[in-house]
């Protein structure tokens, strides 16, 4: 176990936003109880199911169907790509990807020289867990044969990171083939939100909404038992998995569940860097003030030292 935190006084940009944030009155919308979803107001102009035409840019994007799933590829414009990263976009598993999604991916691929694929999965409340794992874990089989040894990373944020730690588990109870690491930014790992710490800690949070996100995660489970591990990792086993490097900010719901989960990998002894920033709302990482900056360098950073390993 690794534990890093980050606790210098939060910049003028980070307290702009949450300010923003506040403002908006973000936590007040409430989306309607399952299958009628709302989505919010002010993430109608980010989302953005392709990655904007600007960043070909910057990088070499393309894409491919796998089935019924379409894979975005983004690449570095003059090297060949040494690490392939597996991304599971956040969204509470009714959005898809947005633009700081894919700004966060285009510095990634800059920074770091690998190749992102980013799976556009099934999502609520027209499908569920169960139509993406049929999609996602075949296709990570079929990924983990074609990349050199110890060159595949599996990445999500929110409820992309919940999505690739279930897989990690998947692909383990599977006998599959592992991704060498996995890295979860503001990770959701229990759709129940039934953690009472979560209540002390809602007020802080200017961005998600808890009863909105219980009625995303029934959605997803559809019926079935939502402490299922391929919907909420959180009642998996810790054993066996990659190393593993979760990102979290204190302002962020999610880290309640965070904590239990860094707790559980102590008691598995399993490989977990725990890097916790103080003042941090949730994927912060995406965004372009000081803070998301430094996290998404150390992220880079993490993928670029696997450069190289055979695993």
């Amino acid at each position: 176990m690794k534990l890093f935190r980050y606790a210098e006084a939060p910049s003028i940009q980070s307290i702009i936003f949450e300010k923003i944030l506040w403002a908006a009155k973000v936590k007040s919308i409430n989306a309607r109880p399952a299958p009628e979803f709302n989505k919010r107001d002010y993430s109608k102009a980010l989302i953005s199911p392709t990655p904007p035409e600007y960043l070909k840019l910057r990088i070499r994007i393309g894409s491919y169907d796998y089935k019924t799933m379409k894979i975005h590829c983004l690449e570095p414009k003059d090297t060949e790509p040494c690490m392939t990263v597996l991304f599971l976009h956040g969204g509470s598993y009714l959005y898809n990807a947005t633009r700081p999604h894919w700004r966060f991916l285009a510095s990634l691929v800059e920074i770091s020289g690998c190749r992102v694929l980013a799976p556009d999965y099934p999502l609520a409340p027209e499908h569920n867990y169960a139509d993406a794992y049929r999609l996602l874990l075949p296709y990570f089989k079929k990924l983990s044969r074609q990349v050199a040894p110890g060159t595949l990373i599996l990445m999500g944020d929110s409820a992309g990171g919940g999505l690739s730690l279930g897989l990690a588990m998947a692909a383990r109870d599977e006998r599959l083939k592992p991704a060498t690491a996995v890295v979860l930014l503001s990770p959701w790992l229990d759709v129940t939100m039934s953690n009472s710490y979560i209540e002390s800690i809602d007020p802080e949070d200017p961005f998600l909404n808890v009863q909105a996100l219980k009625a995303a995660g029934q959605a997803w489970a559809a019926g079935a038992n939502p402490r299922k591990p391929w919907i909420s990792p959180l009642y998996g086993s810790m054993e066996g998995l990659p190393p593993m490097h979760l990102f979290i900010g204190t302002k962020d719901v999610l880290i309640a569940d965070a904590r239990r989960f860094r707790g559980f990998c102590i008691e598995a002894k399993a490989d977990l860097s725990f890097y916790e920033y103080e003042n941090m709302v949730h994927d912060w990482m995406l965004l372009e003030f000081k803070e998301g900056k430094l996290a998404a360098g150390r992220i880079a950073a993490i993928v670029r030292s696997y450069e190289g390993r055979n695993v």
